[in-house]
């Protein structure tokens, strides 16, 4: 029986096609098309910080023990898998953006360590309230549904974009393209 299911499952595997990992090029053009409208695209700066910001400190709360000696938050676990995902996409965009990330990470973590507190729980649902109300608001103006409803991986393609914007203000981009 045990063996019946995993061949079904391989069966099943052997079905589904491989898709590749659209280039990065390719993901920035999906979610450029989804963010012309200059208010969209002013709460969007704002709001995508705002989210990872609060959701670094919401990650921080929860942790692995290693060893019983060495504890690990989800918070950096989420930031690796993300800068990894970043690494394939593009090096030198993936080297500004750890960067960028890490002291970003280590601030959340001051502010969340190392439990939850009045101040930090009420910090969080602030932010990310108010995070995803700009994303919202923006699309109101923008006339158009969010990425991540066309593609979930455009959430992490969120972030590239508000660093390739902030790159391009400061004349910085054709260095990383």
């Amino acid at each position: 029986m045990f063996s019946c299911a995993i061949q079904g499952f391989l069966i099943m595997i052997d079905v589904q096609e491989e898709t590749p990992m659209k280039s990065l090029s390719e993901q920035l053009f999906t979610y450029k098309q989804q963010h012309t409208n200059k208010m969209n695209l002013l709460l969007h700066y704002i709001g995508i910080p705002t989210i990872i910001f609060s959701l670094l400190m919401l990650l921080n709360w929860i942790s692995i023990d290693i060893a019983t000696h060495w504890q690990i938050s989800f918070s950096w676990i989420l930031l690796l898998a993300t800068l990894v995902y970043y690494f394939l996409l593009n090096l030198r965009l993936a080297i500004v953006a750890t960067i960028v990330m890490i002291p970003f990470t280590f601030i959340a973590i001051l502010i969340a360590r190392p439990s939850p507190t009045l101040f930090s729980g009420t910090l969080f649902f602030i932010l990310f309230i108010g995070g995803w109300a700009l994303q919202f608001v923006g699309h109101y103006f923008e006339k158009q549904k969010p990425a991540f409803m066309i593609n979930a991986s455009q959430l992490l393609i969120g972030p590239l974009f508000v660093l390739m914007e902030a790159l391009e203000a400061l004349g910085l981009a054709k260095y990383v393209m």
